[in-house]
């Protein structure tokens, strides 16, 4: 699942392009603090939010956490039947256009 983008980035890429993004510690917690607010960052919402690896969707969802699909390719035999498929079809077509096809072989 993919994540929203935070200004406590793990990629380290999130940038206030105002440079009033400081991060404070609270306990444990990291937070990170608008300095020209002067209240707590609202991360991808602010007008400001930048992230460095272009990674910022309009949603704000962050591109780096989305886990892509692999395409599954198809195995030899899968393939060679396709193309018996398609040569099937072109003898059909052919033949009916008038053109004998084990001439042409």
């Amino acid at each position: 699942m993919a994540s929203k983008c935070t200004p406590i980035c793990p990629f380290r890429a999130f940038i206030c392009t105002k440079r009033a993004l400081s991060i404070r510690k609270h306990g444990i917690d990291l937070i990170a603090f608008c300095s020209w607010t002067g209240d707590e960052c609202i991360g991808y919402k602010c007008q400001f939010a930048f992230c460095s690896k272009h990674a910022l969707l309009p949603d704000g969802t962050c591109r780096l956490t989305i886990k892509t699909k692999r395409a599954r390719r198809p195995s030899i035999e899968e393939e060679a039947l396709k193309m018996e498929h398609e040569l099937k079809t072109l003898r059909g077509k052919l033949k009916k256009l008038g053109v004998d096809i084990e001439k042409l072989e």
